[in-house]
């Protein structure tokens, strides 16, 4: 609302004076308020403002189209679309009129160069509704080649293949389900039918990848889902999926090794939270036995290192497992050093095993616990045969 306030003095105050400034004062008011008032938004109203292709295959052309509405009350016009690349542009022309509540769409185009992930930006400039910034984002991968990137044959069905040796999750925390997708290739010129019957431990699932059939040279894959809580064990593991299927109106089996490294879950600790839990210190982690004539050993293994692991804490001690490395046999038995009560030892006794030939070796343990200062401990042995 507007407010105008006039003072009437000398000559101004006459009647006929007055009766031609009301006169002008009401047409005035009238003109003013007649002119209408217009209310518009920053930007045009985009469904979305990013896309990602996710992993693609390289190509030529990667095109999208991001849809908006004109909320405004006026009509807009797009004056000019830019971008950050000279790989990328719009297929639209500048200067496009777009109609109040019209429904339209901007497309562009990013021309890829190279392999890897890409984030290109375009921003949309138009006359009355600001600017707007686009994005389209992804990763380009090689294009699949089939015999080359289907390298491993699967055991007794060598028509089947996959990308890796194991069906590899790399390292999985005991924390929750993991869940990893792995694909294979039917080499043969028949139709593989899974029949959906199925053998694993109860820590592994296996859901299929839209359809139970593979079909005759081509490509699909299943999701594995490992449970780390329901394995219960830890370091490097391996474990047998076996799945059937029929092919030419005979039946297969496919099995697969799957892998991964256990490592137990422990949140963010600063120094004061890591009095709360065990500590674990091996006494001597690094045993040299000396040196030893092969001839007397007479391919015994007669050589022996002891280790002692010490808890200094107020906490039970759990040792998860001690894995044995390339000629150590450990003999000590795991009830002896599972569980270590407060400032107590464990003695761990392992054989040295006797190798074939002269030489200097070294063998090693891995220890796994949940100390969370140091989960993962190596222990190694020395020994000179002569």
């Amino acid at each position: 609302m507007y407010k105008i306030h006039f003072t009437l003095q000398g000559v101004f105050s006459s009647s006929l004076f007055s009766k031609f400034f009301l006169l002008f004062f009401f047409s005035f008011v009238f003109s003013f308020t007649s002119i209408p008032s217009f209310a518009q938004n920053s930007t045009l109203d985009f469904e979305e403002s990013e896309f990602d292709f996710g992993k693609v295959e390289f190509q030529d052309t990667l095109t999208h189209r991001f849809y908006f509405t004109n909320n405004t009350e006026n009509e807009i016009k797009i004056l000019d679309i830019s971008t950050d690349c000279a790989c990328s542009f719009s297929n639209e022309t500048t200067k496009m009129a777009i109609q109040k509540e019209e429904r339209s769409f901007v497309e562009v185009v990013f021309l890829p160069y190279s392999y890897g992930s890409f984030a290109k930006v375009f921003t949309i400039k138009t006359d009355k509704a600001g600017t707007q910034t686009l994005m389209l984002k992804g990763e380009l991968q090689p294009v699949l080649n089939k015999n080359r990137d289907f390298k491993y044959t699967v055991e007794k069905t060598p028509e089947i293949r996959t990308r890796t040796k194991y069906l590899h999750f790399g390292n999985v925390l005991n924390k929750v389900p993991m869940t990893k997708k792995f694909e294979f290739y039917n080499s043969s010129k028949e139709d593989v039918v899974f029949t959906g019957k199925m053998e694993m431990p109860n820590h592994l699932q296996v859901r299929f990848d839209s359809t139970h059939i593979l079909k005759a040279g081509e490509t699909s894959a299943i999701y594995v889902i490992y449970d780390p809580l329901l394995k219960n064990d830890f370091g490097y593991l391996e474990d047998i999926i076996t799945l059937f299927g029929e092919q030419n109106k005979k039946t297969i089996k496919l099995d697969f090794k799957v892998t991964a490294n256990v490592e137990e879950y422990f949140p963010a600790l600063n120094i004061e939270m890591l009095e709360a839990y065990p500590e674990l210190k091996v006494e001597d982690d690094y045993i040299n036995l000396g040196s030893h004539y092969l001839k007397n050993l007479n391919g015994k293994d007669s050589l022996e290192a002891t280790f002692v692991l010490k808890n200094e804490s107020n906490m039970p001690l759990k040792v998860h497992r001690i894995i044995e490395g390339y000629g150590c046999k450990l003999i000590t038995e795991k009830s002896e050093w599972n569980q270590i009560s407060p400032h107590s030892n464990a003695i761990v006794k392992v054989i040295f095993q006797t190798p074939e030939d002269r030489g200097t070796y070294v063998r090693s343990l891995t220890v796994i616990c949940n100390d969370p200062r140091k989960p993962i401990r190596t222990m190694k042995i020395k020994a000179i045969l002569r």
